[in-house]
Formats: structure tokens, sequence, C-alpha cells
């Protein structure tokens, strides 16, 4: 299965690869402690632990000899979870009284959710830099409505055949309304792309679909047979413990076409960014990724979640490490982006910022 999308980038163009410097025993100190205090505080601690977080692995990340800040007021985002709380109290006093809250409820949520994602990309594009440059976001709710909801609702009516064309288009208005400085990102991946990914998962779902009902009215034939016309304990015991056998291989299959769906789409994406004469290119693999997954879960339950730290710092150090950068002058367009944003003046106080954490 091929999952990358390679783009072939100027002669004159070096290739500058990202690095993360991050380990799983430095992180493991940050993420402990950030639990202890966060249990210590009653949650209070969270908004710090999460800037503590996005600072460590920030600061890890290295792209041409620089690395990236997180520049998130820890007090911000905690005012945007104490009015998530307050919603979320609201709505379980009002549901008590009278439960026709409940579907209106989440309604509401629903109807909110472009405001959310648009605030959610601004709040972190803003607090998010790389030689003293920020970026932004300018996405409208108005253009998130469409795209999360409008096209959305076509689902039911295309039976699904819409699907690789929704998320296009939500990737699209993701990094198209991206900008860093003054330069906005473009998104020039092919939509024909993204029904090819949709369209292999589907196959293979489909077979593997076909493949576990033949197993399963086999088995089940099968100890009909042996126990005669009745089906007696012994036979049912017999077809458990088939199934025991079969329903991991499934689920085995089903991971491996969840995470080449996975790889594949972070692949087109970012295939598909340019922003000026710089091209992003990223060449994960899906065998890379499964292993990667597979161990960390295997870690996960040995340590009973203890591994965590490892697991998220593999996955950073692997995700980052196939991401490159074809640049003509990295320096020069940085530079000249620093002198821009210096000129114009800087927008972030006309952005409401706001992180709910829904």
């Amino acid at each position: 299965m091929d999952a990358a999308g390679n783009q072939t980038a100027s002669p004159a163009s070096q290739q500058h690869h990202f690095e993360f410097t991050g380990n799983g025993s430095e992180f493991f100190r940050i993420w402990i402690v950030n639990i202890l205090l966060t249990i210590v505080t009653l949650g209070v601690y969270s908004a710090w632990a999460k800037v503590r977080t996005k600072r460590y692995f920030y600061g890890n990340t290295h792209l041409a000899q620089s690395t990236f800040d997180y520049l998130a007021d820890p007090v911000t985002i905690l005012k945007g979870r104490l009015i998530a709380v307050a919603i979320l109290l609201v709505y379980a006093a009002v549901r008590t009284i009278n439960p026709i809250v409940e579907p209106l409820f989440f309604l509401f949520l629903f109807l909110l959710t472009p405001w959310l994602i648009v605030r959610s990309h601004a709040f972190n594009a803003i607090n998010s830099s790389y030689r003293n440059i920020r970026f932004n976001f300018t996405g409208t709710t108005g253009e998130a409505a469409k795209e999360y909801i409008a096209y959305p609702l076509l689902i039911l009516l295309t039976l699904g055949l819409i699907i690789p064309y929704i998320r296009y288009r939500q990737t699209r208005f993701t990094v198209d309304n991206h900008r860093f400085g003054d330069q906005y990102f473009d998104f020039n991946a092919r939509v024909k792309s993204y029904f090819k990914v949709f369209g292999i998962a589907f196959v293979f779902m489909f077979v593997i679909g076909v493949f576990s009902a033949i197993m399963i009215a086999a088995v089940a034939g099968y100890s009909a047979a042996e126990a005669g016309a009745s089906m007696d304990s012994q036979s049912q015991q017999q077809i458990a413990a088939s199934m025991m056998v079969y329903i991991p291989i499934i689920y085995l299959f089903m991971a491996i076409i969840g995470i080449y769906v996975y790889v594949a789409l972070l692949n087109l994406m970012f295939n598909g960014i340019s922003i000026a004469d710089n091209q992003f290119k990223s060449s994960l693999k899906v065998r890379s990724m499964l292993w990667i997954q597979l161990t960390n879960l295997l870690g996960l339950i040995i340590t009973l979640g203890l591994f965590y730290p490892w697991a998220k710092v593999r996955l950073a150090k692997y995700r980052l490490e196939q991401l490159s950068v074809m640049a003509t002058d990295l320096d020069s367009f940085t530079s000249s982006q620093a002198d821009q944003v210096s000129a114009t003046g800087d927008e972030i106080g006309e952005v409401f910022a706001v992180d709910m954490g829904f």
C-alpha cells in the first residue's frame, strides 16, 4: 500500500529535515509532576500542565538549527476550561429538571462546533512561533460551518461516498487559512488522492468483512454438524473458542487499515503544503507506524500506563523526523517574514483566544 505522495523539488532547493531531540525519561518527569499537581489542585493545574507539555515538545522540535516556541498563557487556557465546565454544570442541572434539554444541548454543541474549531486553530496558531515569528489562523466561523456542518449533512444522502471530498475540503480549509508571519500556506493536494486512500481502505475492509462472515459461518456450521441438529453447550463453547482465535486476527487487520489511512492522510496533507517557494515533504511508512503503535500499546499494557511518556515521544520523533521542507533559502524567507511582521504590527490582540478543551 503506497501511503506517501512524493513531491519533486527544484534542483536549487535544499532539504531541511525536522528533528526531535526530546526523550522519554525527560518527559516522564514533566508528565508525572503534571499528573500529581493536577490531582492535588482538583484539575486547576491542568492548564499549566498543557503549556509545560507543549513547550517541551515545541522546544525539542528543530528545523534548520532553530526551535519552535509555544507562547500560550495558562491563565487563558484555564478561563476557557472554566467556561466549558460552567456550560456542562448548567446542562447537568437543567437536565434533571427537564429531560428535553439533553437533545437541545447536543444540538447547541453541534452548531457551536465551527466556532470552536476556528477559535482552537486561532489559539494554537497565534501562540506558536518559529524564529520569533508567530503563526496565525484567519478562517471564519461561516467557512467552518460549511466544511463541518453543511457538507457532512450530505454523508447520508450520498451513502458515505462524499467522505473523501469532505476530508479534502476540511484539510484545505485548515491549511489555506494558516499563515506564518504575513505569508499564507497553500494546500495543493488533489482530491482524487483522497478518494484513492479511502477507496483502498474500503476494499480491504470489504474483504475482511467477507472473510469474517465466511469464517463465522464455517465455524458455526462445523460445530452444528458435530453436535447434530441441536446446539448444545459444548458446541457453543467450540464456537466461542474458535471466535477467540479469529477475532484478534480481524482486529489486527482492522488496525492495519486504520494505520494505513492515518499515515496516508498525513502524507497527503504535508506533501500538499507549500508556503511561498517552500514545499513540505512527508515520508511516513505504514510498516514503521504500525510497529510504533503496536509496541507503544504493548508497553502501555505491561506498565499499566506508565509507558505513556515514552510512547508519546516515540510517535512524535518518528512523525517529525519523516518531515522536511524543500526550500531555496529558508533563512532569507524567515528574515523577510520578520521584517514584514515588524512593519505591519501584531494582530494577536484582535483575536478572541479561547481553548475550552471540548
